[in-house]
């Protein structure tokens, strides 16, 4: 899964997988293949280099580790002296990457990256691990709740250790699959002892609802208990109220605590989230990282919640309809560790955020045929209002609904969507290719080839297609391609093309991955091509006017293109005043075609701009790669403080010189009087002339 090449600039490290690639710059390096047992951690593949210096070109932040494997974190910013063998890891890299170096040399922060010299040639072990994870293997339970509370009860044989440190997400395992059968087979699979329970009512909603909390605590799942509890060694804690939502405050509750503890452990770095928390209640990370779990968790459930409530953020709310069918998915959405709301709750219509001229149309008749002028289609009267849910508002940005019919603001995934994700196979090389695809000469705008490949860590090939017919867009549907981004009309009968319509639906098999079907009301063409065998990609569940669907596709394929998955893309879109109501994604939500350069995906708020000085928020957008409990560093920020990398992370206030100085170089989204800028294409300076 990595493979190491010799890139102009030095070597580049490719994860054939994840098709993420970094380069580490050093003139005129030669790698050789070296043997992995010298690292203090698993990894895939390593390489020998020799070089007087080289440079990590993204990495402000790294851990220092002596040849045992102990460590200390590097102070950014500030110049460290090697004097024995020394692993540096890296911490914002697409995948782990370590380098082991010898002495003499010098460790240090410069610009955007890390610089690494030495006193003369010297040879660099470098080594790295894919993030990617696959199942132990599959859970055979009987068709009851009963059953499925039992194989959920071993979703934490994924989970690599039961110390805080499972809270980074390479450290927990991918929960084993779920099927059912006459009788329970674990398959070998164990769960380790914990000394934690759940126990819920013998329903599914129950079962369901608890399911991310079990995986991450370890628990047994028992049902038939009157009234929900968790039990810690010998403490039991009612979970009173909505189910779903005390085991969701449970598991951010306990999260969060393990975030705190593990910096007493290998990271021991300054985090934010522990500084706030000191200041709100009396916590002992030292003596909690050196507890069992279950009297670790015990300690934890005495923390007030009002203490951790408004410090972490979430990401992903899965409403997952209480029906045997759907257990299935429940590894998916565990090892997603999103909140379950089950039963689905609906809002009423009337109170759906919506767009009236556009919106309160398409439900005021089940087949409405006068789409709005200017808009992608002319007809498109199958997609009626009955096909459409409005799943009730959640305060994470990513929203999956597990259940009948299409959602309205959410993302309706498949169970074989999700295994694509497990099942993607290495690639001959790692070119991400875009193909664009346009079939009507008036919406040509939106499709702009200099959208994609803004990386130059990356390699993109691009391919363009105008006025296809139904046989051409069948063969380029064929072909693979890493995404398919489409502007054209899209009607009942199928995709327009130059002499007719191609239903998706009669594809025997696709070479997409993932992509935009940016014509009105394409779910039902969206999901017939994730049913073909693509992994996700947006679609649209009204009709759209040309110029806000070429707004939105020229949005999304940027955002896409810095390595947003489909959420937090669409969140993004959300912020600029463009209803993300107009759109869904189809398949699996986390789905990315590119790499960001900071780790976590990330975007910039503009919040107040003063004469001489400028508010911004940060927003980190976690994705499968870079799951929550990552951490990160604001770019702004010179004191070495960590944040953890998940939702509205920090606000600062700078001069505008010290903003354009951070940011300029960095390719990030920023949001400023709702319309969306970009860092490094613009002159941050020219804000303070906006007032």
């Amino acid at each position: 899964m990595i493979e190491f090449e010799t890139a102009e600039r030095g070597l580049r490290v490719v994860d054939t997988v994840e098709e993420v690639e970094y380069v580490v710059n050093a003139d005129g390096v030669s790698p050789a293949p070296a043997t992995t047992d010298q690292f203090p951690a698993p990894i895939d593949a390593a390489v020998h280099i020799r070089t007087d210096r080289l440079s990590l070109p993204t990495v402000v932040d790294y851990h220092l580790r002596d040849a045992a494997g102990s460590g200390r974190r590097a102070v950014a910013g500030a110049e460290q002296s090697v004097t024995a063998t020394t692993f540096v890891e890296a911490t914002n890299t697409p995948m782990k990457l370590y380098l082991r170096i010898d002495p003499f040399a010098t460790v240090a922060t410069a610009g955007s990256g890390t610089r690494i010299s030495f006193d003369g040639p010297s040879t660099v072990l470098v080594g790295a691990r894919s993030p990617h994870r696959r199942p132990a293997g599959t859970v055979t339970v009987p068709k009851t709740p009963a059953g499925v509370a039992r194989g959920v009860s071993l979703f934490a044989s994924a989970l690599k250790t039961t110390s805080p440190e499972r809270s980074f997400p390479t450290l927990r395992g991918h929960p084993p699959m779920l099927e059912f059968g006459e009788a329970f087979d674990a398959d070998g699979i164990e769960r380790p002892a914990t000394g934690i329970e759940i126990r819920v009512p013998d329903d599914y909603a129950s079962v369901f609802s608890v399911a991310p909390l079990s995986y991450y605590l370890g628990a047994a799942v028992r049902t038939g208990a009157a009234m929900p509890e968790l039990v810690a060694g010998d403490e039991t804690v009612p979970l009173r109220g909505e189910l779903g939502e005390a085991a969701a405050d449970t598991l951010r509750h306990c999260f969060l605590l393990d975030c705190v503890a593990r910096t007493e452990g290998l990271y021991p770095v300054s985090l934010r989230e522990r500084a706030a928390l000191a200041d709100r209640t009396a916590i002992d990370p030292e003596r909690w990282y050196e507890m069992p779990i279950d009297r670790r968790t015990a300690a934890y459930l005495s923390v007030p919640r009002d203490a951790t409530e408004d410090l972490l953020d979430w990401h992903l709310t899965a409403d997952v309809e209480p029906a045997a069918r759907n257990a299935a998915i429940l590894p998916f959405v565990a090892d997603d560790l999103a909140i379950v709301r089950s039963p689905t709750p609906l809002a009423e219509r009337s109170t759906a955020t919506t767009e009236p001229d556009e919106l309160e149309e398409f439900f005021r008749a089940d087949d409405a045929r006068g789409a709005p002028r200017g808009s992608r289609t002319t007809q498109n009267a199958h997609a009626t209002a009955e096909s459409v849910r409005s799943p009730v508002e959640t305060d994470t940005y990513g929203h999956v609904w597990v259940g009948e019919q299409f959602p309205m603001g959410a993302s309706k995934p498949t169970v074989d969507a999700y295994r694509r994700r497990l099942g993607r196979q290495p690639t001959d090389d790692s070119t991400t290719t875009v193909t664009l695809v346009c079939n009507d000469e008036a919406m040509l705008e939106e499709i702009d080839e200099e959208l994609y490949g803004f990386f130059d860590m990356l390699t993109f090939e691009v391919r363009r297609h105008n006025d296809l017919t139904k046989r051409e867009l069948r063969s380029v549907l064929r072909t693979e391609t890493s995404f398919l981004h489409y502007v054209g009309h899209v009607e009942d009968e199928g995709v327009q093309c130059a002499d007719g319509y191609l239903d998706l639906g009669t594809l025997s098999g696709t070479g997409v991955e993932a992509f935009l079907l940016n014509g009105c009301r394409s779910y039902e063409q969206g999901q017939a091509l994730v049913d073909a065998g693509a992994f996700g990609g947006v679609a649209t569940l009204t009709s759209v006017s040309n110029a806000k669907a070429t707004t939105t596709g020229r949005h999304l394929a940027r955002l896409l293109d810095a390595g947003f998955d489909f959420h937090g893309a669409l969140d993004v879109i959300r912020r600029i005043r463009i209803s993300r109501q107009n759109y869904v994604v189809v398949g699996d939500g986390r789905v990315t075609i590119s790499q960001s350069d900071s780790g976590t995906p990330l975007l910039l708020t503009c919040d107040e701009r003063g004469p001489e000085r400028v508010t911004v928020t940060y927003h980190e957008y976690p994705t499968a790669t870079y799951n929550v409990g990552s951490m990160t560093r604001p770019y702004i920020e010179e004191n070495g403080t960590q944040y953890l990398a998940v939702g509205e992370m920090a606000t600062f206030t700078v001069t505008y010189e010290r903003l354009v100085e951070r940011l300029s170089d960095h390719r990030i989204p920023i949001v400023v009087d709702g319309e969306l800028w970009w860092t490094n294409s613009v002159d941050l300076s020219t804000l303070r002339d906006r007032q």
